[in-house]
């Protein structure tokens, strides 16, 4: 595969050669890629490829389009999510809402005695006026000592727990960052005065399923408390509304001695469960037997979705956990459509994610990248660096791209020495997916033409790219040998990046009622500012943004049905601090516009 191109300046004696182009080169680029493939080599040091071509990709039969339908389900769930919805501007904000802060804003201690003796007495009140109370304990509340308690307390010899006056249950961000095979069914507790102790995320409950319709209902018939740091969600007169400046422990302290006085708390999880579920939590499980590697027979595709795979493989790191307790054995997944979608069907297939607290943080945060900077840490940074862990980590190109992922994971190969085995899996489908769903064409400016980077990095030893299911199974099938061998101490540490490409989706547009966009104030606001703005210029305004998941409905609008913004041209930073840079620069007429998404293109710059 090594090629050496020797492009030399003639002798002044001789004709002159014709001088190299960008033709010349894409033949070149066409030759390399026509050579012959390569995957990672095995613990013998042979290609894992070899005999990849003996075998064949089958057309799907009518099972793998069922589960296909499945996958295309779940891409369309999430992307409903970034439809917006425009509120009503004749209506006040009522209720629990999201509070603006203009400057900072710090309690005073007597006003968080205040407003936390106010959350106190409504809560110990609803608690000993409800029919029946359930308590969920969310992953980053687990440290709390009053939320252990409440779980010890809990027991789980109850049959009927609907008979039990108050059911104490984990929520699903904390079953996955444990080890299961087969997760456990929720309880059962509608019209229950709903309390959640920890931070909840939209974004969050769609990745792993969670109970929204549960929220949404407790929220409107006013029985959903939620205690976070610092901030209350709780019914107050006749409807739900938040107490800001609350001291978290004195509120849960409250809530544990009202649930108890209701007598005896129910374990939510079944019968006889409890023991080794909280020894995952807190204690120290034993071990077992190391599972056996992924192994596939026969031809790939016919009923197996690619999808499938990756589950397959996710389930094998749970078993790999379960067999090594003592070993790290995590899974990061990042913000976007391809990734949500395995986590989708991962979660289907009542299989843990097998994420930790700053997985479960970022989820939360629906933030965009962000396990890149994971890596960093788990690779650079003492003790993790030196820890025997297996570490994995899925994301898009267009994330990977946006923060610099293959350049770091190539440094982090070269310049540290970490003792962990770690895989970047990047699913390479050259666009940006859900932007462009939401105004049902696509935008130029948000195509990824990443092939031929992603082509010149097969030839490095630590690179494999997977083109079918064939070579996706079998790569898999591979890192699971390694992680097995690594985990029995028959082989070394190391660090791969996996390019997966042909693995999509089939999305329709998810518009929504646009009608309230073109009416909204922030169009009108477009539409005067920027008309004003563009005025007297002989060229088009640059206006510079990245990615334009937040904004993208109202930027589509804007340019191509009202007049102001054919005065317009839209230029996609590769990311958000690109797009601030080209805005200090000199523009055609002296004049561009900067469009950021909400808070993390802020934080960004």
């Amino acid at each position: 595969r090594s090629q050496v191109i020797d492009v030399s300046l003639p002798a002044p004696s001789l004709p002159r050669r014709r001088p190299v182009t960008m033709a010349d080169a894409t033949k070149v680029s066409i030759a390399i890629a026509g050579l012959k493939r390569k995957g990672l080599a095995d613990l013998d040091g042979k290609d894992s490829y070899a005999k990849v071509n003996e075998k064949k990709v089958k057309a799907t039969d009518s099972v793998g389009k069922a589960k296909q339908k499945v996958v295309n389900e779940l891409a369309s769930a999430y992307a409903r999510e970034y439809v917006k919805q425009v509120a009503p501007e004749d209506k006040p904000f009522l209720g629990a809402q999201p509070l603006l802060l203009r400057k900072p804003c710090i309690s005073t201690v007597g006003e968080t005695e205040r407003v936390t003796a106010v959350a106190c007495k409504t809560i110990g009140r609803l608690i000993k006026e409800a029919r029946g109370v359930h308590i969920r304990i969310s992953e980053d509340a687990r440290r709390s000592d009053v939320a252990r308690g409440l779980m010890e307390a809990a027991s789980d010899e109850v049959v009927d727990i609907d008979e039990a006056p108050v059911v104490v249950s984990m929520t699903r961000d904390l079953w996955h960052t444990l080890p299961f095979t087969q997760l456990p069914s929720p309880p059962g507790t509608a019209k229950r005065l709903l309390i959640y102790v920890g931070t909840p995320g939209k974004y969050l409950s769609m990745c792993i399923k969670s109970y929204r319709g549960r929220f949404d209902t407790a929220y409107e018939e006013d029985r959903l408390v939620i205690l976070c740091k610092g901030v209350c969600m709780l019914p107050l007169g006749t409807q739900e509304q938040n107490i800001f400046g609350v001291d978290e422990v004195a509120v849960l302290k409250t809530i544990a001695a009202a649930v108890k006085a209701r007598g005896s708390l129910a374990w939510g999880h079944g019968v006889g469960t409890k023991a080794s579920i909280m020894t995952k939590i807190y204690g120290y499980p034993v071990g077992g037997e190391l599972p056996k590697p992924l192994s596939y027979e026969g031809d790939a595709g016919g009923s197996a979705n690619s999808f499938d795979y990756l589950v397959d493989y996710v389930r094998f790191l749970n078993q790999l956990k379960i067999a090594k307790p003592e070993m790290p054995v995590t899974v990061w997944y990042d913000t976007g459509l391809l990734v949500s979608v395995l986590m989708g069907s991962v979660v289907g297939a009542g299989v843990s994610l097998l994420t930790d607290s700053d997985g479960v943080s970022m989820l939360r945060d629906a933030s965009i990248g962000h396990i890149i900077s994971k890596l960093n840490q788990v690779i650079a940074v003492e003790p993790f660096k030196s820890a025997r862990a297996v570490y994995n980590f899925f994301i898009g190109d267009g994330a990977c791209r946006l923060n610099g992922g293959v350049e770091l994971a190539l440094h982090l190969m070269e310049g540290h020495k970490a003792q962990s085995l770690t895989n970047l899996f990047i699913f390479n489908n050259h666009k940006w997916a859900i932007e462009d769903n939401l105004v049902a064409e696509t935008f130029e400016e948000h195509a990824l033409y990443n092939k031929s980077f992603y082509d010149l990095l097969q030839d490095h030893s630590n690179v494999v790219v997977c083109e079918n299911d064939l070579e996706l199974r079998e790569t898999l099938s591979l890192l699971s040998r390694k992680a097995d061998a690594y985990a029995a101490g028959k082989s070394g540490p190391g660090l791969n990046i996996i390019v997966i490409r042909g693995l999509d989706v089939s999305l329709p547009p998810m518009i929504g009622d646009i009608e309230p966009i073109r009416q909204s104030s922030e169009m009108s606001f477009l539409r005067n500012v920027l008309g004003k703005f563009a005025e007297g210029c002989q060229h088009k305004v640059p206006l510079y943004g990245c990615s334009a998941f937040e904004y993208i409905q109202y930027l589509h609008l804007f340019m191509e049905e009202m007049p102001e913004g054919k005065k317009y041209q839209y230029v996609c930073g590769r990311t958000d601090i690109q797009a601030a840079h080209m805005c200090g620069m000199t523009q055609p007429d002296g004049k561009c516009v900067l469009f950021i998404n909400d808070v993390y293109g802020i934080n960004s710059l």
